[in-house]
């Protein structure tokens, strides 16, 4: 059974690398070989105090070392690899039909050159630095759903860093932001829209075709439609993560009044004015006199 790699640098657990480098550097000159060639206990020694020093010189591998000790038996019973998070930003289009992405996950994997083991022929591997794994950048294919929103996060299991000696992965973690839509806004469940109809259609109703996150949708504005009317198109917005139904659709109508009217214009309306009288302002008449 291997020291507690603290223990044979005589530094304690919470030493900062300068004090770790300073014992390292102390103890190697004491137990060198060039110094104690004939002493085959001092060669064990130094051997020791070279391997404790590449695990706590080294911050990834003084962290597993922290979390796990320095015995692969003792690692093995479920001890499973770190979660690894990333962020991943998605079009609006990829967020209503759901999409795979590759993205390149920054993570632990199980070190080739060793096995996993951490050791070769009975010394720390060189390549892993005795921990049995390596941080690496490895691409993964990931399937979103459609319905993500913003902030959301998916689990993806196994997928996140190798445990040490062999043990489990972890599961990678991907947290997603949705880009912008020019035309689309959602808010919560539902999704917003604004249309604009012309006078005339505010008059008189309109069937009017309009986008949808669904595809197209004839949306029914009936007669005397005002400007900032809100109507809701059920099932035509974006879809809800697992077997729910898409939510809704909800489009404001803005009316786009005409300017620049000739004559003969101008005296249609008129003419429409008189046909049509209004008070548009009878509510004011109340404040006539000012404020009570």
């Amino acid at each position: 059974m291997r020291r507690d790699y603290y223990a044979v640098l005589g530094v304690a657990a919470t030493a900062p690398p300068r004090e770790i480098r300073q014992a390292y550097r102390r103890l190697a000159r004491q137990y060198s070989p060039d110094v104690n060639f004939w002493d085959a206990t001092a060669r064990a020694l130094f051997e020791e105090i070279a391997e404790a020093y590449r695990i706590l010189s080294d911050p990834d591998a003084r962290t597993l070392y922290d979390r796990f000790g320095a015995r692969p038996d003792a690692l093995t019973a479920g001890r499973r690899g770190e979660d690894v998070h990333v962020a991943i930003e998605l079009g609006f289009g990829d967020m209503v039909r759901g999409t795979t992405a590759e993205i390149v996950v920054p993570r632990f994997s199980t070190c080739t050159a060793c096995g996993a083991r951490g050791r070769r022929d009975d010394e720390a591997c060189d390549a892993c630095v005795g921990r049995g794994v390596r941080r690496v950048s490895e691409r993964v294919t990931i399937a979103i759903p459609a319905g993500v929103d913003s902030g959301m996060q998916l689990r993806i299991p196994g997928e996140g860093s190798a445990g040490p000696f062999g043990a489990p992965r972890g599961d990678l973690l991907v947290s997603t932001r949705v880009a912008e839509h020019p035309f689309f806004v959602r808010k919560g469940e539902g999704v917003h829209c604004e249309v604009a109809i012309s006078v005339w259609e505010a008059l008189r109703g309109a069937r009017i075709r309009v986008p949808t996150p669904q595809g197209e949708a004839v949306l029914v504005v009936p007669p005397g439609t005002q400007a900032g009317q809100v109507f809701r198109m059920r099932g035509q917005g974006v879809p809800r993560p697992g077997d729910d139904p898409p939510g809704d659709l909800f489009v404001t109508i803005r009316v786009e009044i005409p300017g620049g009217l000739d004559a003969r214009t101008n005296e249609l309306v008129r003419e429409l004015e008189r046909l049509m009288p209004q008070t548009a302002r009878t509510d004011l008449d109340r404040y006539r006199g000012g404020v009570a």
